[in-house]
């Protein structure tokens, strides 16, 4: 190798030869010796061949002096030499060369050679060797290489393929010398070289960032005679040219609340040095140098990188900011949207903006908590889920409320407690109480007519909460003989009505009441006034023990069966006609009767015979077709039932009830005699009825 060839020629420029008559020898002019070691002497010496050719033949021997003239080596005496060793040079061919063997300090000095073989001797003096003795031996010489270049600033760029190259000084090769390499990368070669004078090594590698800054030390390795060793060592750190790696950002403090400060650093690996910009995660550059600091935080910090450069290359790192804050932007969204139909389903879902993640309470406005997470669904819904809602957003940083009105609608219902009684000795009032969303509107009607608001008899509103409505109507007494008084509540989800029948008397005021979808039949308004009435006045009579019946045997215990007993019923049909036009005045029902009311009664024992009242008059025998919904043509019987027409509904004494009935009776008088004892039979059929006494 060229770098061995060349040692070797420094280690020979430092021999010396003389020539003298044909007489000369060459030596180094110094050699390195090691306190401990042999130190090898290399010699060669030239005679007066025509003289002594053939002695130089006989047996010669070689024989060092010190610079005192001082003989210390006879080859042919080893054991007696001051200084141990050997010739290892053969002298019949002119070679000199020795080893002295465990060279120590005193020995330092300059030694001469003399050459004797029968008549040749000759000492070599001038010229003289200089054995130097040290105490520890030489360091070995380390190179970097790229491409059989030497590189003497050691840079190299990463990925180039390199060798290391050291070498040592063998002055002793009867003990071995070795180099060994500190670290030893991965994926490397080696190769050695080694002479007598000399032992080289080189290692090859590819250049990656992981050798920057990474000391290589080459050792070499003595073995003394006594076993123990010395050594030596270089060392060299190389440089390695490489774009920036393992570049990273560190936050301080971290969480970040929103509106506070934060500092960032950036680092990265590179050689040469990187140099540091910050951005925002939209390009938008906001700072250079390693280090990052913002006063006040807000959203569009969270998003931030930072790039390392330098000439060989450049990286990016980059940061999301857990900037944190409180619950905000809390909402509620329902669906359905809107009003939602008493009975259905809604779902009402939270959605709000907090970091850390929010969690979801649901509560109603009295405080009741009633469900946790986004989602609140109620499957069916009733008047009690009407109300603000709210939702509560939280996190460890605080909380945030929103709010939502559930609005639950339904269609009107007239309340149970809706009724009329007497205010005073003239005046009846009737309250409809209604409940409903939207709040229902209420509208009375007397004997099938709207009643006005502002007409006579006076209405009262008065709202009960928001889903309620009271609405009161006045009556005087003389109106309250009319066959109906309904009170019809309405809104866009439906309507419904409430019919009062009115009894006033000797026996309470009593309400019936139908609520349907629809108006009731004529024969509903009949059976329950009747019902009703008998039922107030029976409680009546049993705390009295008077019946007001004009046809006593009805309810009398003697004749107990009698409305057991269907064959003795009578059955009646009211058609409610009006064929002049509405007025607006509010009349009694004896002035409406001629104009609304046809009255028809029939028997079970002959229910082919019908009598037909229209107001006052007497009853006929001719075909009546009824004007009302359902009704059939009624063929006259030839022979009539006998009626009652009109019930009394003034005022009177009881001592002129006898009077009174005796009137009523002769303004329907039959008009025969077998007509009337039917009627006598007729046990189900009311004779006269007064409600009021003084």
């Amino acid at each position: 190798m060229e770098l061995a060839e060349k040692l070797v020629v420094l280690y020979s420029l430092f021999g010396v030869s003389l020539c003298s008559d044909s007489f000369s020898v060459t030596l180094p002019q110094s050699v390195e010796a090691v306190n401990g070691l042999c130190v090898l002497i290399n010699c060669s010496f030239t005679i007066d061949e025509n003289t002594y050719k053939g002695d130089l033949q006989n047996n010669p021997k070689g024989i060092w002096f010190n610079g005192g003239n001082q003989k210390v080596f006879d080859s042919t005496t080893p054991e007696s030499n001051k200084i141990k060793g050997r010739i290892t040079g053969e002298l019949r061919m002119k070679d000199c060369t020795t080893i002295f063997n465990r060279i120590n300090n005193d020995e330092n000095g300059t030694y001469y050679f003399r050459i004797e073989a029968g008549r040749l001797k000759y000492t070599y003096k001038p010229p003289s060797v200089s054995i130097n003795v040290r105490d520890s031996p030489p360091k070995p010489t380390l190179s970097l290489y790229r491409d059989q270049t030497e590189l003497e600033d050691r840079r190299i760029l990463e990925g180039s393929s390199v060798s290391l190259f050291c070498s040592a000084l063998s002055s002793c090769p009867t003990q071995p010398l070795t180099l060994t390499w500190r670290p030893l990368p991965i994926n490397t070669s080696q190769q050695q070289i080694q002479n007598t004078s000399f032992i080289s090594s080189q290692l090859n590698f590819i250049a990656t960032r992981l050798h920057h800054g990474l000391r290589f030390n080459c050792t070499a390795t003595y073995q003394l005679e006594d076993k123990d060793t010395k050594t030596a060592q270089r060392s060299l750190i190389l440089h390695v040219l490489y774009s920036p790696r393992n570049t990273s950002i560190s936050v301080s403090p971290y969480p970040v609340m929103l509106g506070s400060s934060v500092s960032l650093s950036c680092s990265s690996d590179g050689n040469p040095p990187v140099n540091y910009t910050w951005y925002r995660q939209n390009g938008e550059q906001i700072e250079t140098g390693p280090s990052l600091t913002i006063n006040q935080t807000n959203n569009t910090h969270s998003g931030l990188y930072c790039r390392a450069q330098n000439q060989h290359g450049a990286q990016n790192s980059s940061v999301q900011l857990d900037i944190q804050y409180t619950p905000r932007n809390t909402s509620i969204s329902a669906s359905p949207s809107g009003p939602v139909v008493l009975g259905s389903s809604v779902s009402l879902r939270c959605s709000s903006d907090g970091n850390p993640a929010v969690n979801y309470t649901w509560y109603k406005e009295n405080g009741q908590q009633i469900e946790t997470g986004p989602s609140l669904t109620i499957n069916q819904t009733n008047n009690t889920h009407s109300g603000l809602y709210y939702c509560r957003a939280q996190n460890q940083h605080g909380a945030q409320n929103s709010s939502v009105q559930l609005d639950i609608q339904y269609a009107p219902q007239i309340s149970s407690s809706s009724y009329c009684n007497s205010s005073s000795e003239n005046v009846i009032q009737c309250v409809c109480e209604v409940h409903g969303h939207p709040v229902p509107k209420v509208e009375w009607r007397l004997s099938g007519q709207p009643v006005s608001p502002s007409s006579n008899p006076p209405i009262r509103e008065e709202p009960i909460g928001n889903t309620s409505l009271r609405s009161e109507i006045s009556l005087h007494r003389s109106l309250t003989g009319m066959p109906s008084l309904m009170c019809i509540s309405t809104n866009k989800l439906g309507s419904t009505s409430q019919l009062f029948s009115m009894v006033a008397g000797h026996c309470s005021s009593a309400v019936t009441a139908f609520t349907t979808g629809q108006f009731p039949t004529a024969e509903q308004i009949l059976a329950e006034y009747f019902d009703t009435y008998k039922t107030i006045c029976q409680e009546q009579e049993e705390e009295e023990g008077e019946s007001l019946y004009a046809n006593k045997n009805m309810i009398s215990p003697e004749h107990g069966n009698a409305l057991n007993n269907p064959d003795n019923l009578h059955y009646s049909t009211i058609n409610f006609l009006n064929d002049e036009e509405r007025s607006s005045e509010v009349r009694g029902l004896s002035s409406l009767t001629p104009n609304y009311a046809t009255i028809q009664h029939s028997s079970r024992q002959n229910p082919e015979r019908e009598t037909i009242e229209t107001g006052n008059s007497t009853a006929t025998e001719k075909p009546t077709k009824l004007d009302m919904a359902g009704a059939k043509e009624i063929v006259q019987p030839t022979k009539e039932e006998a009626t009652y027409g009109n019930i009394i509904h003034n005022k009177t004494s009881q001592s002129n009830l006898a009077d009174a009935v005796n009137m009523e009776q002769s303004e329907t008088k039959p008009t025969d005699q077998e007509d009337l004892a039917e009627a006598k039979k007729a046990e189900s059929i009311y004779a006269q009825v007064n409600f009021n006494r003084k």
